[in-house]
């Protein structure tokens, strides 16, 4: 069985949560990635594509869920 390389469990990423701009870029995102895996994010622009490489590097704070 493949050894798990990331793994995301139920994560939520809120920008200017409680503010009128408030916006939730990811909900609820379950990822497994294994080892020797190679894995693609594509998409339109705002869908959230960077907001989770951003989670992943721990360059943005999670406001629900782990890494």
């Amino acid at each position: 069985m493949p050894q798990s390389f990331i793994k995301l469990e139920n994560v939520d990423l809120y920008y200017s949560k409680g503010k009128q701009a408030e916006i939730h870029a990811l909900k609820n995102i379950n990822l497994e990635i294994n080892e020797g895996e190679y894995v693609a994010f594509f998409g339109p622009s705002g869908c959230g594509k960077s907001s989770l490489l951003y989670a992943i590097a721990g360059i943005e704070k999670l406001t629900n869920g782990r890494v």
